[in-house]
């Protein structure tokens, strides 16, 4: 570990009477510690990354502003501290900042800023994103996943939720709760994984660094170690998220009946349901207010309850993104549209009306818009995250019969990515089908790249690179593709 201690800035460059000769690492060092002189914070490189801290940032802090982290990415490999921190500071106090290095102590391209608070974290991200911090280099910033647990593969089956702790507890530090889910036949038995969840990412990522260059064993059973892949679904505002007012319960047997849960939920908080959605194993319970669901997370997930013993998951549940709110727009009308045409065949057998084909044709209009909205959406986001153009084609299947859509992603005139949809009865359907595949592909390839940092620059050229291996891997579209024309 490196530290550099304050105050020495003025002693290192009055002892040199030409700064023409001093080395290119010398010169750095002393810019970084007239820093540390200037701004009062500590500078400490370790574990493959350089941390400038404030002095009011202490342990108990950090753990209170969570989800106050930026990600920053390609970044000019030699921009260090003492350029970046000016321009992070505009947003408001900065707290942290880990500029990663690789063995050589030259910048990895990327870093990451902790802020006061969250809502300055995303007031930075509107500011630095595409931000031009030299003439003609742009750099993306994004809110950064605190991700703080590891997948474990393999385990043995017949291990509860307390031998796995007492046991991992024995290899690694920080451990707060082990996600353990049972069998579904026998609930003596788990499903030969499990999540561990650590108190902070720092100490999820030393677990991981610890783990993961030899084999795993437990009680035996070689296990695999990586990190657990962050929650499905489009990123959803904090601020939205504060408003939520429903709960979603995971782990729950298949085969309990819904009211049963409600019995449950209601007999143990004494708070009426508004409204309550099992599916599978998991349900959606909603509240009239914030502070009823509140109350009903506390009561439920406190040590001893009934979900602490049954092993149920509760959290909050996540609001719809725009696709799926689409998605779901598009049924309903597709719906409204197929009850309207069965009553519109009725009436014809008695009377014929002229406005008919008006309605007919405004449905159409409201079908385009809502194909039009689809294919911005993903337009839109090729644009931005691949700096990439769509082209969309749609071809005839004989076999099964329909319409499959194909999706071509080009940047600079070269072939990046390429896939089909399924096959749909209308063209409408197929251009649907298609366009959230490829949307959810691409999206989950860009936050596994940028929130796991696997590829810290350019992030453009890597996640181009993950799609084409995607486009290589995946023989659904060949396949479908034969049965075309």
């Amino acid at each position: 570990m490196t530290e550099y201690r304050r105050g020495s800035a003025s002693t290192i460059a009055s002892s040199t009477s030409d700064a023409s000769t001093i080395s290119s690492d010398c010169q750095i060092t002393v810019r970084l510690l007239e820093l540390m002189h200037k701004t009062e914070y500590e500078l400490v490189q370790e574990n493959g990354q350089r941390r400038l801290t404030a002095p009011e940032l202490t342990k108990e802090h950090r753990e209170r502003i969570k989800g106050s982290e930026v990600f920053l990415g390609r970044l000019p490999r030699d921009c260090y501290e003492d350029e970046l921190m000016p321009v992070l500071e505009r947003a408001g106090r900065l707290l942290e900042l880990r500029l990663m290095l690789d063995f050589s102590g030259t910048t990895r391209g990327y870093a990451f800023a902790l802020y006061q608070d969250a809502k300055t974290a995303r007031k930075a991200v509107t500011m630095l994103d595409g931000y031009h911090i030299r003439p003609g280099h742009p750099i993306g910033a994004v809110k950064s996943v605190d991700n703080c647990r590891l997948f474990f593969g393999g385990v043995p089956k017949d291990k509860s939720k307390e031998e796995f702790m007492e046991e991992l507890s024995k290899l690694m530090d920080g451990i707060v709760d082990i996600y353990l889910y049972p069998n579904a036949q026998d609930k003596t038995l788990n499903r030969g994984f499990i999540f561990v969840e650590f108190k902070d990412h720092r100490s999820a990522a030393m677990a991981r660094r610890k783990l993961i260059p030899g084999r795993v064993l437990l009680w035996d059973h070689e296990v695999a170690v990586d990190w657990a892949d962050p929650e499905p679904g489009e990123p959803v505002d904090e601020d939205i998220m504060e408003n939520v007012t429903a709960l979603f319960v995971r782990n729950l047997a298949m085969n309990m009946p819904q009211q049963k849960i409600r019995e449950i939920f209601q007999r143990t908080t004494n708070i009426p349901i508004l409204k309550l959605k099992k599916i599978n194993h998991f349900a959606f319970v909603h509240y009239e207010s914030r502070e009823l669901a509140e109350k009903v997370m506390q009561i439920m997930t406190q040590p001893g309850s009934i979900a602490d013993l049954e092993q149920w998951e509760i959290c909050w549940a996540k609001p719809i993104g725009p696709i799926k709110q689409a998605e779901r727009q598009r049924c309903i009308n597709e719906a409204i549209s197929e009850s309207r045409h069965q009553k519109d065949v009725k009436v014809k057998k008695i009377v014929k009306k002229p406005y008919l084909k008006t309605e007919e044709l405004n449905q159409h209009y409201a079908q385009e818009a809502l194909d039009l909205q689809y294919v911005t959406i993903l337009t839109d986001f090729v644009a931005k995250t691949l700096q990439a153009m769509c082209s969309f084609e749609c071809l005839t299947s004989s076999q099964p019969p329909g319409f499959i859509h194909k999706i071509t992603i080009f940047r600079d005139n070269i072939l990046i990515f390429e896939d089909f949809g399924t096959v749909q009865p209308t063209k409408q359907q197929s251009l649907n089908c298609a366009v959230s595949i490829v949307y959810q592909k691409l999206k989950s390839a860009y936050e596994y790249n940028v929130y796991h940092h696997m590829y810290p620059s350019p992030i453009v050229n890597d996640i181009s690179a993950q799609m084409m291996h995607l486009n290589v891997s995946d023989d659904r579209s060949n396949q479908q593709l034969s049965n075309a024309y």
